[in-house]
């Protein structure tokens, strides 16, 4: 549970913003146990990169960050404009929801309605569409198939991701974006519409077939130390285990990719850090999916 943050924590949050910048605003809330604040900090950190750390990449950053042909448009000095911005919209959040509490305190995370609109606060302010923003037509599509009751849960688990092991987030990252591609292919028009905006925004991605043998690849990977609730994540993303573990156990040996996106460099164990890599088991899981991933 993250602990009760008081007026005078967000006073202290504002001043470390304003001396220390967004990196150290997310680290000192989130070191106060709230997710989105941890979730939050490879956004800050990341935006706008041509590469980023591999640990970091591989959380999701590529779902955290925003469409990348943005940055073909903006300045670097835009680019942490929309980072600072996007820290005050979630302090200014954080104020509201202490406001409008029976006691001056927070001792929660924040939902994903309050999520979505701090984002559109965000991104309205530096003149661009909340549709720039990479999670904005998944949980779209997600609304439209599934409704609403199967937004927040996919979000609870997407949230908390940069505090497991790495791999599960690099499963979770995955799952999305076959998901998108299946999804560009629905019967349904308006999901077909949206995933293929979401592809075009993102074209570095790579291609259906590889994220498809990606995906499986880190399922077989994952397998012995998948957390409980990845079967229900998946299973929201109408991504069968069973099938996809049987679609591994047909495939030949892993094949060299087609389609790269920017090359990302296998960093040692240490790189990870201690949050990542808690046991030997872990160890050699990581080890494991950072080569098939990164395999040239």
């Amino acid at each position: 549970m993250p602990k009760a943050l008081l007026p005078a924590d967000l006073l202290t949050f504002n001043q470390i913003l304003i001396t220390g910048g967004t990196k150290a605003l997310y680290s000192a809330i989130a070191a106060k146990g709230y997710g989105y604040a941890n979730w939050a900090g490879g956004v800050a950190y990341n935006m706008g990169m041509p590469t980023t750390a591999s640990a970091d990449y591989l959380r999701g950053t590529a779902l955290l960050a925003l469409a990348s042909p943005i940055f073909r448009i903006l300045r670097p000095a835009q680019v942490d404009k929309l980072r600072l911005d996007i820290a005050k919209s979630y302090l200014r959040l954080l104020q509201r929801i202490m406001r409008s509490g029976e006691s001056a305190q927070i001792d929660r995370d924040i939902t994903l309605d309050e999520l979505c609109g701090l984002y559109l606060e965000g991104l309205e302010r530096n003149g661009l569409s909340v549709e720039n923003w990479n999670l904005h037509f998944p949980l779209m599509i997600l609304k439209r198939r599934s409704g609403t009751a199967a937004l927040q849960a996919f979000w609870s688990f997407l949230r908390d991701s940069r505090r497991r092991p790495v791999h599960v987030g690099t499963m979770a990252n995955l799952a999305v974006i076959a998901f998108i591609y299946r999804q560009s292919a629905s019967e349904d028009i308006k999901c077909r519409q949206m995933a293929g905006a979401w592809l075009s925004r993102n074209p570095t991605i790579y291609s259906s077939d590889a994220v498809e043998k990606r995906f499986c690849a880190a399922l077989n990977v994952l397998r012995p130390a998948a957390p409980a609730d990845l079967a229900a994540f998946l299973k929201l993303l109408d991504l069968d285990v069973g099938a996809a573990q049987e679609r591994i156990a047909n495939q030949p040996s892993w094949p060299p990719q087609t389609r790269s996106i920017a090359p990302v460099s296998a960093p040692g164990l240490a790189d990870a850090g201690d949050n990542c890599i808690s046991d030997r088991t872990s160890a050699a899981v990581y080890e494991a999916l950072i080569r098939r991933l990164t395999a040239q």
